[in-house]
C-alpha cells in the first residue's frame, strides 16, 4: 500500500481514523504526552487501514498535514493579495475533512522557545519559534535534570551555526545554506518518527512567518494607498 496512490475515499477514511485518535493531534488530550497511548493509536490506524507498519502511518499523517497547511497558506495569500489575483479555492476533495486541525497550533502549544542567532558576516538577527512535541522529546517520567542534560537538537544546530558560520560564508553559500545543512545533519541523527515530526515543526514555523509577513505587507500597502477625492 505504501507505493500505491490513494483515492480520495481512502484518504478520507484515513483522516477519519486519525481524527478519532485525538491523542495524536490534540495537545489538550490527557494522553497526548503518553508515548504508550500514542503508539497504540498509531497501531490501531495501521490495522484498520491495513498498512504495513507504524512508520507508514506517521509518514501518511505528515504528508496529509503538509498538504493541508500548504493549501491553507495559498488561501491566506490569495485573501491578502500576495501573488494571486483571485481567491484560491483548493480542489482537493478530502481537504475539508482535516479542518479539525485548523485551531491546533502546529503539534503543541505547550512550549515555545525563541532562539535568536547573530552572525558576524551579516550582523542581522534571525528569530525562530521552535515548538516541541513532548511525546518524542521527553518521556512522561523524565526529570528536569535530564532535560537540562540533553539539549534540543535544533538548539544544538543553532549553536554550531553561530560558531562556524562566520568562517564558512562565501558568495555561493550564506548562513541560511549552512543552517539548512546543519539541521539536516541533526535530523539524520534522530529516529525517523522524531525526525519527521521535527521537520514538520520547522516547516510549520516558516509558514507562520510567511503568513505574518504577507499580512504585514498587505497592511503596509493599504496604508500607502492615496485617499480618494470627492
Amino acid at each position: 500500500m505504501a507505493n500505491q496512490r490513494w483515492s480520495a475515499d481512502k484518504n478520507i477514511q484515513f483522516i477519519n481514523e486519525y481524527q478519532r485518535e485525538e491523542c495524536l493531534w490534540d495537545p489538550n488530550h490527557p494522553q497526548y504526552k503518553l508515548r504508550d497511548a500514542r503508539d497504540v493509536a498509531y497501531k490501531t490506524i495501521m490495522e484498520t487501514m491495513e498498512m504495513q507498519n507504524v512508520k507508514e502511518v506517521v509518514g501518511k499523517i505528515r504528508s496529509l498535514r503538509n498538504t493541508y497547511n500548504n493549501e491553507l497558506l495559498k488561501t491566506t495569500k490569495s485573501n491578502t493579495g500576495m501573488g494571486i489575483n483571485k481567491l484560491y479555492i483548493s480542489k482537493i476533495p478530502w481537504l475539508s475533512h482535516l479542518d479539525f486541525l485548523k485551531n491546533i497550533d502546529s503539534y503543541t502549544r505547550e512550549k515555545i522557545e525563541n532562539v535568536a542567532t547573530n552572525t558576524q558576516a551579516t550582523n542581522t538577527q534571525a528569530t525562530s519559534t521552535l515548538e516541541s512535541d513532548s511525546k518524542y522529546f521527553s518521556v512522561p517520567s523524565i526529570s528536569t535534570r535530564y532535560k537540562r542534560k540533553r539539549k534540543d537538537p535544533l538548539l544544538k544546530a543553532v549553536d554550531v551555526l553561530e560558531k562556524v558560520a562566520p568562517q564558512h560564508f562565501s558568495h555561493a553559500q550564506d548562513e541560511f545554506d549552512l543552517f539548512g545543512q546543519t539541521i539536516a545533519e541533526q535530523l539524520r541523527q534522530l529516529p525517523l518518527e522524531m525526525a519527521l515530526e521535527t521537520e514538520e515543526m520547522i516547516l510549520s514555523t516558516v509558514r507562520k512567518q510567511r503568513i505574518k509577513l504577507a499580512k504585514q505587507q498587505t497592511s503596509t500597502q493599504q496604508v500607502r494607498l492615496p485617499a480618494s477625492s470627492d
